[in-house]
């Protein structure tokens, strides 16, 4: 892909940006001044405005309420709420797509371009040594960096918004950006996922699992068959996320229309190795006399993780006379489950009669399912350290407590009330180490955490019609039945060059 100088890029995406306050028409990469007394032209969806974000603090069950009552208003102010931490970049995610549902396209563009920086700040500081150091004392201890679908879908969004904004040109702006410094940007947190993967990987074989197994044996009597554990353990995967078959798309058809061809064939050449299904030959070579429309529909929201266990593997019974106590391991690491989402396929119908059933460019649920197989065997190793060694501290350290209490006990024996004592020191020696090795389960959780409101599928339709004004309609079905309907009005389309559009629905 032919790479654009990233200094000049950098600066003329963020002047774009600003500029784009002022621009309201979006065919074929054009873009004007709106005269004071005229409407502007840029392709929206009708839908309520959006509403002005209120103040509020994070309530969990005020926050779902609002998001089932489409007040994402309400949403990202309680998400800007949070107080910072190790899940900032997670917590943007979430509130720039949230703006984005909210038809707040600028903010919501500015958003991730703040995002990305965050993110690309994040690789620089993290390695995939200090992860797996955060990581000893619980999965969620690390710093969430972001994954490499969602730094491409961060570009994606970047991109949705300013052709939402009917602003092409900044549109590729964007899309130079992306030309300009995605390998830069990504390398690092690929290097980071491999360097933590392999310490992941070898973690079981190091001298600090070896010593706590030793402390087990001669402090605790149980000698560890880690083989009761090891027989669940997932498949190495050898799967990666390299290329967004939709970030390729809305590279191919936003440089074709301000007339970039050389950069929308090489977005194009990805694109075919990646989804060959999708036919844009016509958006680079648009038929004479002819245009091009292109409908984006945006449907449903991403798959997300859930955990998977083990459950309760005994390792043996701790050496407690009198009160049997078992010492069990948990291992939890994340899976993805397959989805049932509502909408399973999108119709779009233009004004001319010209009707299509749009093609599926990319399923997200893909992108989350490749991300946790390549992360689950990591986290499973990791588990089973934290298994081991925090038994290793803290229940010999209870059972000390526990036999000394014993002697003094023993001792006591011909005192009443010393025996007492003593007895209740047994007592609460004998609680601590039932809670110890609770706590120890208990802490075991699977790192599920992502951007829950990326959208499941972008699916496309495009049409070679007649220079013209259009409008169209969206359908969204289940099977044959429509859910929801969106609607597309004054949709100007040129000769000789694509026109793009965007539809949303989040069901």
């Amino acid at each position: 892909m032919k790479k654009i100088m990233k200094a000049a890029v950098i600066s003329a995406a963020a002047i774009a940006l600003l500029a784009s306050c002022a621009s309201t028409k979006v065919s074929g990469g054009e873009t004007t001044e709106p005269a004071a007394t005229e409407k502007s032209t840029a392709v929206k969806e009708k839908k309520a405005k959006p509403k002005k974000q209120k103040k509020g603090k994070f309530d969990q069950e005020a926050y779902d309420a609002a998001y089932s009552s489409g007040d994402y208003a309400a949403c990202i102010a309680m998400i800007q709420s949070k107080k910072s931490g190790k899940d900032d970049i997670m917590n943007a995610l979430d509130a720039n797509m949230l703006m984005y549902l909210n038809e707040s396209y600028l903010e919501s563009a500015k958003a991730f371009m703040d995002t990305q920086s965050l993110m690309q700040q994040s690789a620089k500081d993290t390695s995939g040594g200090k992860q797996f150091a955060a990581a000893i004392a619980g999965e969620t201890s690390v710093t969430y960096t972001g994954t490499i679908y969602e730094r491409l879908l961060a570009y994606s969004m970047r991109a949705v918004n300013a052709v939402s904004l009917g602003d092409i040109s900044n549109a590729k702006g964007i899309m130079d950006t992306y030309t300009g410094d995605y390998k830069d940007v990504i390398a690092p947190v690929v290097a980071q996922q491999k360097e933590l993967e392999a310490q992941s990987e070898g973690c079981l074989e190091g001298d600090q699992v070896k010593t706590a197994l030793n402390a087990l044996k001669t402090g605790a009597n149980i000698d560890i068959d880690l083989n009761k554990v090891l027989v669940s353990r997932p498949k190495k995967s050898k799967e990666t996320y390299e290329n967004s078959a939709f970030l390729s798309y809305l590279g191919t058809v936003i440089y074709a229309a301000n007339g970039d061809t050389v950069h929308a064939k090489d977005f194009s050449s990805v694109l075919k190795t990646v989804n060959p299904k999708v036919d844009i030959s016509e958006d680079i070579s648009v038929p004479a006399g002819k245009g091009r429309l292109d409908v984006i529909a945006l449907s449903g929201t991403i798959g997300k993780r859930s955990e998977a266990t083990t459950g309760l593997i005994s390792m043996g019974m701790l050496p407690i006379e009198g009160a049997p106590v078992e010492l069990n391991f948990k291992i939890s690491y994340p899976v993805f489950e397959p989805q049932k989402h509502v909408i399973t396929s999108v119709k779009v119908t233009l004004s001319d009669g010209n009707s299509k059933t749009a093609v599926l460019v990319e399923d997200f649920d893909e992108a989350v399912r490749i991300d946790v197989a390549s992360k689950a065997l990591g986290a499973f190793n990791r588990s089973i350290f934290r298994n081991i060694t925090k038994n290793a501290t803290s229940t010999i350290a209870s059972i000390t407590a526990f036999k000394a209490a014993e002697e003094t006990k023993a001792q006591a024996s011909s005192n009443p009330l010393t025996a007492k004592a003593a007895q209740v020191a047994c007592d609460k020696a004998l609680a601590a180490l039932n809670l110890g090795l609770l706590a120890i389960i208990d802490s075991e959780k699977a790192d599920l955490r992502q951007g829950s409101y990326f959208p499941n599928k972008a699916s496309a339709a495009g049409f070679t019609v007649n220079p013209g004004t259009y409008s169209a309609k969206v359908e969204y079905l289940s099977g044959n039945t429509v859910i929801e309907t969106k609607e597309l009005n004054n949709i100007v389309v040129e000769a000789g060059k694509p026109t793009v559009v965007v539809s949303s629905c989040e069901k």
